[in-house]
C-alpha cells in the first residue's frame, strides 16, 4: 500500500511539473490576443511575424519568448510582434497588466508602427500587476512610453534590450521614454540596454522611498530633453553613456526658471522637496557616466545662442538643493564630458537632429523634422510587416580610455557591445554594487548644492592621456588581483629608463596615495600597492613616467578594493 501511494505521488508530481513547464506555440496565422487567454509560457518562432488586433489585458502570469540565439542585435530573424489599426484608424497598444498579472518577454522584437503609419503609445502598461521582466528584446517606434509602471508590484527588470525611435512627432517633446515609473517596486534593474532616439529616460517617478534602482552600463544615444525626475531609497546611475544628451538644449536666460525644470536639470524632484523627511533617507550615486554632444550640435548653439554643453549640466532643482546640503548619502561624483567614444557605426541621424533643433528653437510653429532612424519594421504592398534587422548601427567604440573608464574598470555603456566584458561584469556585479554603496556611505559629496556647481567633469582637455602620443612599449597592464583585498600588484612597461610616480585617487578625484620610484629600467616593471589604510571602493591609479631625456608619459586605470 505504501509503495502504491509513493508511485501515485510521483505520478502527480510529474504531471504537475509537466503542466508548469508546458509551452504553447503561438500561431502566426491567428491574432495573438485571441490565443493568450490563460497563464502560461507562449513561444514564438524565429523569422515569423505575429499580429495583435487590440490590447491584451493580463490578470494572470504570461511569458512570451522566442528562441535564445544570442544577443538580439546579432540575430537576423527574431520573432516580430506588431499591432493592427483600430476601426477608426488609430494606433493600438499591446499589453496592460491587471491585478494578479505579470509579463515576461524574452528574445522577441516589438514594433509600434502600424500598417497605416500610426504609432503605438505604449507597449506594456502595468496598472495592477506584480512584475515586468524584459530580457534580450527590441522595441521600436512608440510615442509615449515603451514600458510604463503604474502599480508598485514586486519587481521590474529590463536587461540586454534595445529601444529605437521613442519619438513624438506631433506634439510635446517630452514623450518617447523607454520607461516611465509613476510608482516603483522595491527593486528595479535597468542594465546593459541600448536606447537610440528617445525623449526622456527613466522618468516621472512618484515619491516612492521603498525602491532600490540600479541604472548601470546603458548606452543612450540622442535624448531630446533632460530630466529623470527620480528619487528612491537607493538610486545608482553609473557607467552609462549619454551621447547627444539633452540635444534640444536650453536658452541662456532661463536656467533657473521653474517652468524650465524638465529642460534644464538632469534629475529633478522639486515638487516633493517640501518635506525634508522624503530626502533624509535616500542615497544617490551619480558618477562615471559620459555626457557628450557631437560637434554639429555644439556648433549650432555656438552660432544661434543657448546652452548645450554637458559641462554646464544643472544637476538639481534649487528646491531640492536646499534639502540635500546635509544629506551625507547624496553623492554626485566625477563624470566624463566632451570625450568622443568614436562609435564604430553611429546611427547617422545627427544632421536631422540639428535640423529639428533649428526648427524647434527658431520656428516653433513650423513642421517638425522627422529625426528618427529607419524603422526596423515596414509594410509591403500586401500590408504584411517586413523586417530589416539588425539596424545599421554598431555602438562599440574605438576610444580605449573609455573602455576602462567605468567604476568597475570596464567599458562605459551597454556591455553587450563587449560580450567578454559583460561576462566579467555579471560575475562581479554584487561586488561592484557593494563598492558603490560603500562610496556613498563613506565619501564626502563633491556636488555643491549651494552654488550648483563644482561637479568634477573629466574632459579630453583635462586628461593628459589624450594630449600626447604614447609609445607602444609604454603600457599599463593593470593590477592583479582585481578586485583585491589589502594589496595588489600594478604591472607596467617603460619605453626608456624613467622616474616613475604612482598616484591613487578615489572616485571623487581626491588623491589618497602617492609614491616615487627613481630610475626604473626600460621594459616590464611592477609596484606593489598596499591599501590597508583605505576603505573599500573604486580607485583610479595613474602611472607617470619621466624619461631621462625629459619626455613624460601618463596612463591610468581603475581598481576595486574589497576588504573582507
Amino acid at each position: 500500500m505504501k509503495k502504491t501511494f509513493t508511485v501515485l505521488l510521483m505520478v502527480l508530481i510529474l504531471r504537475l511539473c509537466s503542466v508548469l513547464n508546458a509551452q504553447t506555440a503561438l500561431d502566426p496565422n491567428q491574432f495573438v490576443n485571441t490565443q493568450i487567454t490563460a497563464a502560461g509560457v507562449y513561444t514564438a518562432e524565429a523569422g515569423q511575424s505575429y499580429a495583435f488586433d487590440g490590447r491584451i489585458d493580463l490578470p494572470f502570469d504570461v511569458t512570451i519568448q522566442g528562441p535564445d540565439n544570442g544577443w538580439i542585435m546579432d540575430v537576423t530573424n527574431p520573432p516580430v510582434f506588431v499591432n493592427t489599426p483600430a476601426a477608426d484608424a488609430s494606433a493600438r497598444d499591446f499589453f496592460e497588466l491587471k491585478e494578479g498579472g505579470s509579463l515576461t518577454l524574452k528574445n522577441v522584437l516589438f514594433s509600434g508602427t502600424h500598417s497605416n503609419d500610426e504609432i503605438s503609445a505604449v507597449f506594456v502598461a502595468n496598472t495592477g500587476g506584480s512584475k515586468m521582466i524584459v530580457d534580450n528584446c527590441a522595441f521600436s517606434d512608440w510615442q509615449d512610453f515603451a514600458l510604463r509602471n503604474q502599480n508598485k508590484g514586486d519587481s521590474i527588470s529590463v536587461t540586454n534590450s534595445v529601444f529605437i525611435n521613442g519619438v513624438r512627432l506631433r506634439y510635446s517633446q517630452w514623450g518617447g521614454f523607454p520607461m516611465r515609473m509613476d510608482v516603483a517596486c522595491d527593486n528595479v534593474i535597468w542594465e546593459n540596454n541600448t536606447v537610440v532616439n528617445s525623449g526622456r529616460l527613466l522618468a516621472n517617478s512618484g515619491p516612492f522611498q521603498n525602491a532600490n534602482i540600479s541604472q548601470m552600463h546603458n548606452t543612450y544615444v540622442n535624448q531630446g530633453v533632460a530630466g529623470e525626475e527620480q528619487r528612491a531609497n537607493e538610486f545608482i546611475t553609473a557607467n552609462n553613456i549619454f551621447h547627444n544628451f539633452h540635444f534640444l538644449g536650453r536658452t541662456t536666460d532661463n536656467h533657473s526658471s521653474p517652468e524650465n525644470t524638465y529642460g534644464a536639470y538632469f534629475t529633478t524632484w522639486n515638487y516633493f522637496a517640501d518635506s525634508k523627511d522624503h530626502l533624509d533617507s535616500i542615497s544617490l550615486y551619480l558618477g562615471q557616466n559620459l555626457f557628450y554632444r557631437e560637434p554639429l550640435l555644439v556648433e549650432w548653439f555656438d552660432e544661434f545662442g543657448g546652452d548645450s554643453l554637458a559641462t554646464s549640466l544643472l544637476w538639481e532643482h534649487p528646491d531640492v538643493d536646499s534639502f540635500i546640503v546635509m544629506d551625507d548619502n547624496y553623492t554626485i561624483g566625477t563624470n566624463y564630458s566632451e570625450i568622443d567614444p568614436g562609435f564604430t557605426v553611429p546611427p547617422g541621424n545627427t544632421q536631422a537632429i540639428v535640423d529639428h533643433v533649428s526648427t524647434y528653437r527658431l520656428n516653433p510653429t513650423g513642421e517638425w523634422v522627422d529625426w528618427r532612424v529607419p524603422s526596423p519594421v515596414s509594410y509591403g504592398g500586401d500590408g504584411l510587416p517586413v523586417l530589416s534587422w539588425p539596424p545599421a548601427f554598431d555602438l562599440s567604440y574605438s576610444n580605449t580610455y573609455l573602455q576602462t573608464a567605468g567604476t568597475d574598470g570596464l567599458p562605459l555603456g551597454d556591455l553587450n557591445w563587449y560580450p567578454d566584458k559583460k561576462a566579467e561584469f555579471l560575475s562581479n556585479r554584487d561586488g561592484i554594487i557593494a563598492s558603490i554603496r560603500d562610496s556613498m556611505v563613506n565619501a564626502q559629496a563633491v556636488y555643491d548644492p549651494e552654488t550648483m556647481d563644482n561637479t568634477p567633469m573629466i574632459t579630453e582637455a583635462t586628461s593628459s592621456v589624450f594630449s600626447q602620443k604614447v609609445p607602444d612599449d609604454f603600457y599599463l597592464a593593470g593590477n592583479y588581483p582585481n578586485p583585491f583585498d589589502q594589496s595588489t600588484t600594478i604591472k607596467f612597461g617603460l619605453h626608456d629608463r624613467s622616474d616613475v610616480t604612482l598616484s591613487v585617487f578615489n572616485i571623487f578625484g581626491q588623491k589618497v596615495y602617492e609614491s616615487n620610484e627613481m630610475r626604473l629600467s626600460s621594459g616590464p616593471n611592477e609596484i606593489n600597492f598596499d591599501a590597508s589604510n583605505l576603505s573599500s571602493g573604486i580607485y583610479l591609479y595613474k602611472i607617470s613616467a619621466q624619461e631621462i631625456n625629459g619626455q613624460s608619459y601618463i596612463l591610468a586605470k581603475e581598481m576595486i578594493l574589497t576588504k573582507q
